[in-house]
């Protein structure tokens, strides 16, 4: 073909077409080496189409080598005229040109005469688009990994917030110790169960349980084991729950059980019963208030505070029991409120007075001494017994304050009667268990006598067995200590607690008292209160120790006493318990103590 018949025929084409032609037109070769298309090959001609996009770029007279190097080296144009060459079919390439910075379709021509035609189209626009949609598809595609991820975190960061929540939940509304429900989480239940039992007419009811003897358990063996303990005793609770019980750690060692279905007082009584007994046998006591809803109470501060008072009744009457509650503990509890108010006035102001009953010797009925007795008058209510403050002013340790005025008022007395009167007897003060315990006592005691000088000889202090729960061996040694001054102890009411004769041999006590529930039926024939006590005053004399019976109020009372060498007694028959005045007009003489009588 003659260059002028195949420039005009592509000059008409609109695709654009370069023609690239061997240099050597006389060479018959067949078979072109790579070196051949690079060296002997160059454009021979390029058409008005070619020209206007790449005519910048390739130039008539570029050789092979040239135009690979504007166009692209990743292609193998080499191959492809190879190719072409040798099998007649066109060879077809689409790249990008980083040089035209277009996407290029390449159709090649070639003969194996060495004649080229190269057809270059730019389809950048359809390439553009299809990356376009590329970059949407990857865009979507990463959104759509992003979004699942973003799925897949807020899922996992939901089940930790979840767990997280439920972990906080259960922290505020259970006990960390014994696990229990605690007692946030019982007003809440309290409010959900009236709400349903009111609206279907019927009674639920609590029981406050407070574990017994906590406080010896604490001091005598040690916290952790009163902490074994409470989880001990919560494992029993938490067999006892259902739908219809549920149970409570209210604090400390106290627990409530809240019950519903409640038919009758036997219905949660019961329950109660039971779960006392399996404590029992598992070696825990407890005694515990029961209050129901709405026959005691229907609001959740009334019910606490009647179960309350309920579980002290219980407690009261030797612990290791169930009580209901009843209006009359109300009662006394705000007749204790009242006391307690009027107590701290009282004790603040001093304004309580120092009775004084005579003990005399059984054998010589010569006066032994006198036991110094608190009484208080109210202006409002009149005279309070001790019986009803004094357990108060033990529980609010007004005891102290209190027990330092006796103590401290007493020996005064003493002083004035030994230096007035010549008074040789027994000033017998009570000390109570709490007030031994104030870290001071024996210090202040020693200034006491130091301030009234005092014979010690002429001082007894009056001790209970409850200076002995808590714990025995640092009473003794105070005890001791106390002896060791050459002041007097007596032990009270000998007999109604828990002490044996036995263990009187480890006391430094001088004198024991037998309590008066022993002398009321001392006379009663076939009764056993005359044995024993001849068996305590026959033991406890060849121990040494001096006795006293207490509340003698008839002559065969005395009678009985004086047979089994009883060598004291005190009580109505001798001597009521008379203020310091009236004492004095015995010891100047000026006053027959029958007259008293």
């Amino acid at each position: 073909m003659k260059d002028k018949d195949y420039k005009e025929i592509l000059e008409k084409i609109s695709a654009p077409i370069v023609v690239i032609i061997s240099n050597d037109e006389n060479s018959t070769k067949k078979n072109y080496t790579r070196s051949d298309f690079a060296e002997n090959f160059s454009i021979h001609f390029m058409n008005e189409s070619f020209e206007k996009l790449y005519g910048n770029i390739l130039k008539v007279g570029f050789t092979t080598e040239e135009c690979v190097s504007k166009l692209s080296k990743d292609v193998d144009w080499y191959k492809m005229a190879s190719d072409s060459m040798e099998t007649g079919e066109r060879q077809q390439k689409t790249f990008f040109s980083t040089i035209c910075n277009a996407w290029l379709r390449v159709h090649m021509n070639a003969t194996a005469s060495g004649f080229i035609i190269i057809s270059v189209v730019n389809i950048d626009k359809d390439k553009e688009r299809e990356q376009q949609l590329l970059r949407q598809n990857l865009r979507l595609a990463a959104l759509t990994d992003e979004l699942t991820n973003s799925r897949e975190g807020l899922k996992n960061k939901l089940e930790k917030i979840n767990f997280l929540n439920e972990q906080l939940e259960h922290a505020a509304y259970h006990d960390s110790m014994t696990g229990l429900c605690n007692r946030q989480k019982f007003k809440m239940d309290f409010e959900e169960w009236y709400s349903e039992c009111t609206s279907k007419q019927e009674k639920f009811g609590i029981i406050l349980l407070d574990l017994d003897n906590m406080k010896l358990i604490n001091d005598a063996q040690g916290h952790s084991e009163g902490d074994g303990v409470i989880c001990h005793a919560a494992e029993i609770l938490k067999r006892f729950e259902s739908e219809n019980l549920k149970v409570y750690r209210y604090g400390g060692d106290e627990f409530i059980v809240m019950m519903k279905k409640i038919n009758s007082q036997d219905t949660i009584l019961n329950a109660g019963d039971m779960l006392l007994e399996l404590m029992n046998e598992e070696g825990i006591d407890f005694s515990g208030g029961i209050a129901l809803c709405p026959d005691d109470g229907n609001n959740i501060t009334d019910l606490l505070k009647y179960a309350d008072m309920a579980m002290f009744e219980a407690k009261r009457k030797g612990k290791n029991d169930l009580c209901f509650f009843q209006a009359i503990m109300r009662e006394r509890f705000m007749e204790k409120v009242a006391i307690q108010s009027k107590l701290n006035h009282a004790v603040v102001n001093e304004i309580f007075q120092l009775y004084y009953q005579p003990q005399f010797d059984v054998a010589t009925n010569k006066l032994r001494g006198f036991e110094a007795l608190l009484r208080w008058y109210d202006e409002d209510t009149g005279w309070i017994s001790p019986e009803q403050f004094i357990p108060i002013a033990e529980e609010t340790k007004l005891v102290i304050p209190l027990g330092d005025w006796i103590l401290e008022t007493a020996i005064s007395t003493l002083k004035e009667w030994i230096d007035n009167f010549g008074f040789d007897g027994i000033m017998s003060v009570n000390v109570s268990p709490i007030q031994l315990k104030k870290p001071t006592f024996m210090f202040d005691l020693v200034q006491l006598l130091k301030k009234y000088e005092i014979p010690t000889k002429n001082l007894e202090i009056e001790i209970t067995e409850g200076v002995f729960i808590d714990n025995k061996n640092e009473a003794i040694d105070l005890l001791k200590q106390i002896r060791g001054l050459g002041i007097g102890l007596s032990l009270d009411d000998f007999g109604t607690g828990y002490s044996s004769l036995s263990y009187l041999q480890l006391l430094p006590i001088t004198t024991l008292k037998i309590d008066k529930s022993f002398i009321a039926n001392i006379t009663d024939k076939g009764g056993v209160e005359a044995n024993i006590t001849d068996s305590i005053i026959s033991m406890v004399t060849k121990m040494g120790l001096d006795t006293i019976a207490e509340g003698v109020e008839k002559e065969d009372q005395l009678a009985v006493l004086r047979n089994i060498n009883c060598r004291n007694i005190q009580g109505f028959l001798k001597g009521k318990p008379m203020p310091k005045e009236r004492c004095e007009q015995i010891l100047g003489g000026n006053y027959d103590l029958a007259d008293h009588l």
